[in-house]
């Protein structure tokens, strides 16, 4: 099974736009192939554009999206998941944001990360995928 990690961006990118990408990821785990986790952080991310909008239509989507029953894990930030952060930003030098993310991926067994952000740095042993690739099959191996 691969794990898998959303960024906020990648469940923007997923929620926003009308097409498959999101119902393309979401077979992956009804054939129990992928395993998708987010952070809470991710919630915080999100919701900035439809309240700043007044969108409540939106704001209900993301909102069931980060619900009790959903097929993706919604990790909450903890002191390990800030202190594994901090320390990647003093080895890959990203932003608080960013690592917050990449540290929940790590800590979650995350091996593929699902970001549009280029600027993003990753540990060993984990790659990005950008949201469009993910109907590609091999992407997963």
């Amino acid at each position: 099974m691969t794990s898998v990690y959303l960024d906020a961006n990648a469940i923007i990118r997923f929620v926003e736009t009308d097409d498959d990408l999101f119902d393309s990821l979401l077979d992956h785990t009804r054939d129990g192939e992928t395993r998708l986790y987010t952070s809470e952080f991710t919630l915080a991310e999100v919701l900035v554009l439809p309240l700043r909008e007044n969108n409540t239509e939106l704001l209900s989507v993301y909102e069931t999206l980060f619900g009790v029953d959903n097929e993706i894990d919604i990790i909450p930030v903890d002191r390990a998941i800030l202190r594994r952060s901090a320390e990647l930003r003093a080895t890959l030098g990203n932003k608080a944001p960013d690592a917050i993310h990449i540290a929940t991926a790590a800590l979650a067994g995350c091996s593929v990360f699902i970001s549009s952000d280029l600027r993003i740095h990753l540990p060993d042993g984990m790659r990005r995928i950008d949201a469009e690739a993910v109907r590609e099959m091999n992407i997963w191996e």
